[in-house]
């Protein structure tokens, strides 16, 4: 079954963050990261909006780990948020 990952983050810049990572770093990227169907990516208002699309619920959490959650309250604490959830293909079908 696949799997929707939605990241909502404000966008941060290599030169304003402790460890030099970008809001972009942290999202999942097409042709390299193992699972990727497919990412669209938006920024709105100064916020980025990363919609992705997974072969399955183990490749995003593979992905999104207690690791990725590490950093990502480094560079934007409670300012991102983070929808997993499976795709239920019957009812667009």
């Amino acid at each position: 079954m696949r799997y929707l990952a939605i990241l909502e983050c404000p966008v941060i810049f290599s030169g304003e963050s402790p460890n030099g990572m970008t809001s972009m770093d942290m999202c999942p990227s097409a042709g390299i990261t193992r699972g990727l169907i497919s990412r669209h990516v938006k920024v709105i208002d100064s916020r980025v909006i990363a919609v992705c699309i997974w072969q399955s619920e183990f490749c995003a959490k593979l992905f999104f780990d207690a690791d990725w959650y590490e950093k990502a309250g480094v560079l934007w604490g409670d300012r991102y948020q983070l929808r997993l959830e499976a795709i239920d293909e019957a009812a667009v079908a």
